[in-house]
């Protein structure tokens, strides 16, 4: 196992979080599914660590709701975004996480970050051990400005100054920010039930 992930998972711990840790995604959708009431209705935020570990068609296969903007027909993004914020239980993935379990997202149009804090009663915040910076909020916040910002904007289409080839982020002159919120979670929110979910694979941005 890995101790950098066990070491994160402590400090979640500390702070109010649950906290698992597994070495495969397979296993960490196997206990997503176990944890999970039948047929539960799930919202997800985008994500491509989502998407990679398949969770959406998991959730389906298991009779589970899934609303979901990122595999739904064109136009009806928004509309499915807000019954996710409604949902009971959200699913999510983190941009960044230092190793003393501060969670540091980042969001454009907010809502994922509405729905981390507020609403579902169950939380699950899904990070692969790429997410991980050994530093503090100024280091969660500058991998989420020059890795996952870039690549996003790159796979979005947004024409952004860090989606240019070696680009760098730019606010003068980004007239279409995908950064327009930060959330900095220190400690679990009042009230609901926050599971983050560490893999021990590089997944997402």
């Amino acid at each position: 196992m890995n101790p950098r992930l066990q070491k994160t998972a402590d400090a979640l711990r500390r702070r109010g979080f649950d906290a698992a840790v597994f070495d495969t995604a397979r296993q960490a959708v196997d206990f997503i599914l176990g944890d999970l009431p039948a047929a539960q209705e799930v919202g997800m935020g985008g994500s491509v660590t989502l998407a990679q570990i398949a969770l959406s068609d998991a959730l389906r296969d298991a009779g589970h709701t899934v609303h979901w903007h990122q595999d739904a027909p064109a136009g009806e993004g928004a509309a499915i975004r807000r019954r996710a914020m409604n949902a009971p239980v959200y699913a999510a993935s983190i941009n960044a996480l230092t190793e003393d379990g501060l969670i540091v997202q980042i969001d454009g149009t907010g809502n994922r970050v509405a729905a981390m804090c507020f609403g579902p009663q169950t939380v699950y915040l899904i990070a692969g051990r790429n997410k991980l910076v050994a530093g503090g909020y100024a280091q969660a916040v500058r991998r989420i400005k020059q890795v996952a910002c870039p690549l996003n904007a790159r796979r979005l289409g947004l024409n952004t100054p860090c989606s240019e080839e070696g680009g760098r982020c730019d606010v003068s002159r980004c007239t279409r920010p995908m950064c327009n919120l930060f959330l900095a979670i220190e400690h679990a929110p009042n009230a609901k039930r926050t599971q983050v979910v560490l893999i021990d694979e590089d997944l997402g941005y």
